[in-house]
């Protein structure tokens, strides 16, 4: 670990994450239905979700300040979400309430495999194209799931607010042509992708791995239970999985790594070192069912990471 920065510095760093606030509806089923047919769900919960806010939730937890910039409806504030992230100190100045719409919301379905489809009502979210972006008063500006035009705005202020720029484009990746995701990864200095993502962002900008991990400052890709890659510099640093003992959910994994990858990243850690962090938080995620439902603190990973014969100071 290099030139870790003093414990008030590091409360003073803000991660600002873009993109949704919604409600998840989480199913686990043994196997997706065919076309025409119905499958039995054997019970469903609601939980608090959005990728972008599961990232902001995150941060929190782990004690660096927070906050989003989203689209919300009339539900928002009975649902409890509102207040339940105020409680945890994260700025929500900047989300955007629509007395028409509702709040997104998610029905998240997850086979034995852990494959996932997933269906969103973007509801609220269709007010991100009218908006102007917001002046970033933080470190680093997280772009998660969210509208393409909005979110290149966004990259393009952050960088004017002399902001690190972080890009997530998830499972909206569909949403982006050619020329957005040209656009947007310009100013990006670490995206995140799964390797299915990967593959559709190569295929989507019609180049090969090598090209984009030249154009790319820090890309990072998280494959499941065997670890994650970081690809900086022309290095290739890999990162293994914290086992556990029992994967409940694995529904806002990617999320949380992401949380604990930029986290460890402002308090100064090492690339590696960020990525066992980030890998270590989303081993809390699998455990629970819900992208929020057990987000460790600081304290919690580094007791982990001790436990598992990893010393991180």
């Amino acid at each position: 670990m290099d030139n870790i920065d003093s414990d008030n510095e590091i409360l003073n760093k803000k991660i600002i994450s873009v993109g949704h606030i919604a409600l998840d509806y989480i199913f686990n089923v043994k196997k997706f239905p065919e076309p025409n047919t119905s499958i039995q769900i054997p019970s469903a919960k609601k939980f608090y979700g959005g990728a972008a806010c599961n990232v902001s939730v995150g941060v929190a937890k782990l004690g660096l300040k927070s906050g989003i910039v989203s689209c919300v409806g009339y539900d928002f504030r009975s649902s409890g979400y509102s207040n339940y992230l105020k409680n945890l100190g994260i700025d929500i100045s900047n989300v955007y309430h629509s007395d028409e719409e509702e709040t997104p919301k998610a029905w998240i379905f997850t086979d034995t495999n852990n494959n996932q489809i997933t269906f969103f009502l973007w509801g609220a979210a269709k007010h991100y194209q009218e908006l102007n972006a917001p002046n970033f008063n933080g470190d680093i500006v997280h772009l998660a799931t969210g509208e393409p035009k909005f979110n290149i705005k966004c990259a393009e202020k952050a960088k004017k607010c002399k902001c690190l720029v972080s890009f997530d484009p998830g499972q909206d990746l569909p949403q982006y042509k050619k020329e957005d995701m040209e656009n947007i990864i310009n100013y990006v200095d670490f995206m995140f992708m799964n390797n299915h993502e990967y593959e559709r962002v190569l295929k989507l900008l019609n180049i090969e791995g090598d090209e984009l991990k030249a154009i790319l400052d820090t890309l990072i890709i998280p494959y499941r239970k065997n670890g994650s890659i970081i690809y900086h510099n022309n290095d290739e640093i890999k990162i293994p999985a914290i086992p556990v003992d029992n994967v409940e959910d694995p529904t806002g994994a990617g999320d949380s790594y992401r949380a604990g990858f930029l986290s460890a990243y402002l308090k100064g850690y090492s690339l590696k070192e960020c990525g066992i962090i980030a890998s270590c938080m989303a081993s809390f995620v699998v455990e629970k069912r819900g992208c929020q439902t057990n987000l460790p603190t600081w304290d919690d990973l580094m007791n982990r990471l001790k436990d598992r014969g990893i010393n991180i100071v």
